[in-house]
């Protein structure tokens, strides 16, 4: 497995793209997403599912693009979240002084689901509180034998998601980050859906949030 990083769009998403064998698995589509199309093309591997992790704008403004780019790649978001794509006021696209329309989900995921690419096997993890429906994709063996999770805008390093607009509960995701996240084991590389990488052991060490 390889996990290639990018930096996107006017609100510096993490947007990030798994290849594994002949296979890829974008994970969200941010504005700039023509990047992550230009890397699984070098790589000349297929992509089988863009999955993402909730229904704001930041992170499925590039979905359009990617779906007519790749009309057969599978789209998917939590099931609470699907509502958001197609539907600017509750993606919270007046945020960016937009108005973002998603193409509807072929897929709508739930925790306990799994999404596959090559050989490797995420576990979706439910993660709300920044959003209804949020979610996190977890891999027991990452690039180097180690778990790696993405969490979207759940888990940063060194913060959590916002949850002061509507739709938004702090006690809601603090909940699911404890149950879901911090049980993880802590050598779990922590992908975010914005700022750099962490692991879980250091957020349950240092997060002031946790």
């Amino acid at each position: 497995m390889e996990i290639q990083s990018f930096v996107l769009g006017p609100i510096q998403v993490s947007a990030y793209v798994v290849t594994d064998g002949a296979e890829a698995l974008l994970i969200d589509g941010p504005d700039g997403a023509e990047q992550m199309v230009a890397f699984v093309r070098e790589r000349g591997v297929r992509p089988l599912a863009l999955v993402n992790t909730h229904g704001h704008a930041d992170h499925i403004q590039g979905n359009a693009f990617l779906k007519e780019t790749w009309p057969d790649i599978t789209l998917a978001i939590g099931k609470g979240d699907a509502p958001m794509l197609a539907h600017p006021m509750k993606n919270m696209s007046m945020l960016m002084a937009a108005w973002i329309k998603s193409p509807e989900a072929d897929r709508l995921l739930t925790g306990g689901d799994t999404v596959t690419v090559g050989e490797a096997s995420f576990e979706v993890l439910e993660t709300p509180g920044h959003s209804p429906g949020g979610i996190s994709l977890y891999c027991p063996e990452g690039p180097d034998g180690t778990g790696v999770v993405f969490t979207g805008d759940a888990l940063f390093a060194g913060g959590i998601g916002r949850t002061d607009l509507p739709g938004m509960s702090e006690e809601t995701l603090l909940t699911a980050i404890r149950e879901r996240l911090l049980t993880l084991p802590e050598e779990t590389v922590v992908y975010p859906g914005h700022g750099p990488a962490s692991t879980i052991g250091r957020e349950k060490e240092s997060n002031p949030w946790l």
